[in-house]
């Protein structure tokens, strides 16, 4: 998986920690099934859920080698077949509950082998 994200310093400001946003991201069954061979993610089954899903990616950096990172789609609301598998995607319908859109969120290492972060930032206004 890459992410190429972007500084965002209004948001750093509000939430006193550097944060960085990617707008866009394909998200794919064996991005998910990564997630949770790597123990990331639990309980979501992946081909209850189209092929690809485009989300939007908010990266929390919690200290100098950790990162939250949220992937989401507030378009996308999670299809019947999700829902009736409830204990299978219990994860996945949990996260997203709250707002009921797609939304996986998981913290990793920065520098983890299995994932690529590229992040860019503006000096200056």
């Amino acid at each position: 998986m890459e992410i190429n994200a972007q500084y965002d310093s209004e948001s750093s400001k509000i939430a006193e920690k550097m944060i960085f946003s990617c707008e866009r991201l394909e998200l794919t069954h064996e991005d998910i099934a990564e997630l949770k061979k790597k123990k990331l993610i639990g309980y979501v089954k992946e081909d209850t859920l189209p092929e690809i899903i485009h989300c939007q990616v908010l990266i929390f950096i919690e200290n100098g080698n950790k990162a939250r990172i949220i992937l989401f789609d507030p378009k996308f609301i999670l299809p019947p077949e999700a829902l009736d598998e409830p204990f299978l995607n219990k994860d996945l319908i949990q996260r997203s509950k709250t707002n009921w859109w797609f939304r996986i969120e998981f913290t990793t290492p920065v520098y983890a082998d299995w994932i690529q972060l590229d992040f860019s930032y503006k000096l200056g206004k």
